[in-house]
């Protein structure tokens, strides 16, 4: 958050996050739709927050 002459700017993140090991079939679309599924995640949960996508545990860590 800023101050500028009075007036206040509010900034928020919320971010979703992919990974996948070297030995991983996944392509690039197969992690920016699983880092997208996240980042609705996020959103849905409040915005401002981290969400992880995990397909292991097929679920979504918040971190």
């Amino acid at each position: 958050m800023r101050d500028t002459n009075e007036e206040t700017i509010s900034v928020t993140l919320s971010l979703g996050v992919a990974q996948a090991a070297k030995q991983e079939n996944d392509t690039l679309d197969d992690l920016l739709n699983k880092a997208d599924i996240a980042l609705y995640a996020a959103k849905q949960n409040g915005r401002n927050q981290v969400r992880l996508y995990e397909e292991k545990k097929e679920m979504l860590k918040r971190t």
